[in-house]
C-alpha cells in the first residue's frame, strides 16, 4: 500500500510536470535538428503570474525527532529518536497582491511519509530494564497563512514566509529489552509491547522561495519546521533486578511525547486567475528575448564536503522483528571530512547524466554501547540490568553516486527533469578506549585499544527530481531530492576484545537530497555553496553468531560544501 501511495504521487507529478511543459510552448527537439544545433526558440520575457489559484504537487525530505519523557524520570541514554523522511503530496493555495510587491496568500498541504527511527527509552537507572522506542510518522498536513515579496526582474521571483497550523499522525511504540540474564538462574520478566496511533494538532513555520519559469508554471524551494506536543502513551510493565539478584516488578505508566520535523520541499505549481499573456503580448512589455539554441552542456568540478553523521544497531534476542534488544550501538557525531569530483552533461534530446564521487575521513565521533539483561561472560560475578559504556570513533568513508535522467522542462532559465540513479556509500569504522559511565564496574580500557570495527557498505536505487533555476543574474539554485526504494545493507561488526564477529545483511528504504546556491564570476566559471542529507534505514536485516537473529540499521549523514565549476556548452541567455 506504501509503494502504490507513493507511485500514485508520483505519476501524478510526473503527469503535471508534462502538461506544463506543453503549456510552456517547449515541445520536443527533432534529433537532426538538435545535433545541428540550429533549431531556435523564441525566449518570451516572462512575467510572475502570482495572482489567483494555484493548485500543485510536492516531494521533499525530512528529519525529525520523536522524544519520550519517562514516568519513571530521566534517562540515562537515549529518550529521544530521530526520524529521517521522505514525502510527497499536493498542495493548493489563493495568493493576492495588494501592492505590485507584496504578495498575501493562504495555502492547504498535505503529504504521505515514509519514515521510521527508535531509541532506547525509559532507563532510568542500571538496575530497571527499559524499552526501545519506535516512531513511524506516516502523514502531515499544513494550513498556513503566506508572506511574500516579488522581486525584479519581470517579478518572477517569490521569497516568503509562513505560519499556521499542522497535523500528524505517526504509530508508536514502545518494545520491552531483554531480560535473560543468561548463567544467573533468574526469572525476570517484561510485559508486551505498547503501542500507539497518534494524531496530533501542532504549528508550523517555514520559509522559501518561488520561481516563475512560464506564466502559468512556478517551481518552489521550501522549508517548513513543525511541532507537536501534548500527546500521551502508556508504557509496558518491566522489571528490575539488583546485583545482589533481587528482582522485583515495575508497573506500566504513562509518558509524554513531543514531536518535531524538519521538512525541505521541492514543488510544482499551476496558477490560474491571474494575468494569462507573456509579457510581449501587454502593454507594458519588454523586448523580447533573443533566441536560444539548446544544444550539449556540460559541468565539471571539484567539492569540499565538512559532514557529520551517526550510525546505529540495534540488535534483538531472536529471528523475529520487534523482539526483545540485547545490546544498542551508537555511533554518534561523526565528524567527516571529503573531496570529491563531480559532473553533469546535458544532450540536445533532453536527456542528462550527472554524478560525483569522494572519499575522505572520520576525525571523532562517540560510539555508546549499550547492554540489557547481561550475563557473566559480560557482568561478572552479578548481574547488570543495564550496562553503558563509551568510546573513541576514527575511520573512513567512500561515496559514489550516478544518475540518467530526462528534462521534461527545459529552457535558457531553468531545467527540470526526472531521474533515477545509483549510490554507493561505504563506511569503516573504529572505536578505541572504553570508559564506563554509569559506574557499574564495568571494565575500562586505554584510548590506544582497539575494541569494535564496523565496516558497512549501503547501496541504492535513486528515483527523484532534478531542478536547476536562475532566479537573478548570475545566481543559479540546483535541488535534487530522491527517494531510495531499494537499499541493500552488507557489513561486518567485529568485537576485538572478545574475538566476537558479527556478519550483517538486509534491505530498507532511504532519502537523499542536496541544495546549491552558485554564483557565476565569468559566463563558464562559477563558485557555491551547497548542503546535503543522506538518510538510510533496514526495514528487515539479521546478523550470524552461531544463528540469524534480527537487527535494525540505520544511518544518515549531513553537512555542508564549498565547490567550483566550469561549464562549457551553451551559455545562459
Amino acid at each position: 500500500m506504501r509503494y502504490r501511495r507513493l507511485a500514485g504521487v508520483a505519476a501524478l507529478f510526473s503527469c503535471a510536470l508534462g502538461s506544463s511543459a506543453i503549456a510552456a510552448d517547449d515541445p520536443p527537439q527533432e534529433a537532426e535538428a538538435a545535433q545541428s544545433q540550429t533549431q531556435t526558440r523564441r525566449v518570451e520575457p516572462v512575467r510572475g503570474n502570482w495572482q489567483g489559484f494555484y493548485f500543485g504537487g510536492h516531494v521533499g525530505g525530512a528529519t525529525g525527532t520523536t522524544t519520550f519523557y519517562s514516568p519513571y524520570g530521566s534517562d540515562l541514554f537515549g529518550g529521544s529518536a530521530t526520524t529521517p523522511a521522505f514525502l510527497a503530496g499536493l498542495q493548493v493555495g489563493y495568493n493576492w497582491l495588494p501592492m505590485p510587491q507584496l504578495l498575501l496568500g493562504v495555502e492547504a498541504s498535505g503529504s504521505y511519509l515514509t519514515s521510521q527511527g527508535q531509541n532506547t527509552c525509559m532507563q532510568p537507572n542500571t538496575e530497571q530494564i527499559g524499552s526501545t522506542c519506535q516512531a513511524f510518522p506516516n502523514a502531515i498536513a499544513t494550513f498556513t497563512g503566506r508572506v511574500g515579496y516579488v522581486t525584479e526582474p519581470n517579478g518572477r521571483t517569490l521569497i516568503y514566509g509562513k505560519a499556521g497550523a499542522a497535523w500528524m499522525h505517526s504509530q508508536l511504540y514502545a518494545n520491552p529489552n531483554s531480560a535473560g540474564f543468561h548463567d544467573f538462574n533468574l526469572t525476570a520478566e517484561t510485559g508486551d509491547s505498547a503501542s500507539q496511533a497518534v494524531g496530533v494538532w501542532g504549528w508550523t513555520i517555514g520559509a522559501g522561495v518561488e520561481y516563475a519559469f512560464a506564466p502559468k508554471w512556478s517551481l518552489n524551494l521550501g522549508y517548513d519546521y513543525m511541532r507537536f506536543t501534548g500527546i500521551s502513551m502508556q508504557t509496558p510493565p518491566t522489571t528490575s533486578v539488583s546485583q545482589a539478584s533481587d528482582v522485583s516488578s515495575v508497573a506500566g505508566g504513562t509518558a509524554t511525547v513531543t514531536q518535531d520535523m524538519h521538512i525541505a520541499r521541492i514543488g510544482l505549481n499551476y496558477h490560474w486567475g491571474g494575468p494569462s499573456k507573456t509579457s510581449s503580448e501587454s502593454s507594458d512589455a519588454a523586448p523580447a528575448g533573443t533566441a536560444w539554441v539548446p544544444g550539449w552542456e556540460t559541468e565539471v568540478g571539484l567539492r569540499y564536503w565538512y559532514s557529520s553523521g551517526n550510525f546505529q544497531t540495534t540488535n534483538s534476542q531472536s529471528n523475529t522483528p520487534n523482539s526483545p534488544a540485547g545490546s544498542n550501538l551508537s555511533y554518534n557525531g561523526m565528524t567527516g571530512h571529503s573531496g570529491e569530483i563531480f559532473g553533469r552533461i546535458d544532450s540536445p534530446y533532453n536527456v542528462f547524466f550527472k554524478g560525483f564521487v569522494g572519499a575522505g575521513g572520520i576525525t571523532n565521533g562517540s560510539m555508546y554501547d549499550e547492554d540489557w539483561g547481561l550475563g557473566k561472560e559480560l557482568a561478572g560475578a552479578n548481574p547488570i540490568g543495564y550496562a553503558l559504556t563509551q568510546s573513541n570513533i576514527s575511520g573512513s568513508l567512500s561515496y559514489l553516486t550516478a544518475d540518467v535522467g530526462y528534462n521534461v522542462l527545459r529552457g535558457p532559465d531553468h531545467k527540470i527533469g526526472l531521474f533515477v540513479g545509483y549510490n554507493r556509500y561505504q563506511m569503516s569504522l573504529n572505536t578505541t578506549g572504553l570508559t564506563d559511565l554509569v559506574n557499574n564496574g564495568g571494565a575500562t580500557t586505554p584510548t590506544n585499544v582497539l575494541g569494535i570495527s564496523d565496516n558497512s557498505t549501503w547501496q541504492s536505487v535513486r528515483l527523484g527530481l532534478s531542478a536547476q533555476v536562475w532566479p537573478w543574474e548570475r545566481f543559479r539554485v540546483d535541488a535534487d531530492l530522491a527517494y531510495l526504494p531499494y537499499v541493500s545493507l552488507n557489513g561486518m561488526d567485529s568485537h576485538w576484545l572478545r574475538s566476537a564477529y558479527f556478519p550483517v545483511n538486509g534491505t530498507g528504504n532511504g532519502v537523499q537530497g542536496e541544495l546549491v546556491l552558485s554564483y557565476y564570476l565569468t559566463d563558464a566559471f562559477s563558485v557555491g555553496v551547497g548542503g546535503r542529507y543522506w538518510s538510510m534505514w533496514t526495514n528487515s536485516a539479521t546478523y550470524s553468531f552461531g544463528g540469524y537473529e534480527y537487527v535494525t540499521q540505520s544511518t544518515n549523514r549531513y553537512g555542508v560544501f564549498l565547490q567550483g565549476a566550469y561549464r562549457f556548452g551553451t551559455p545562459k541567455q
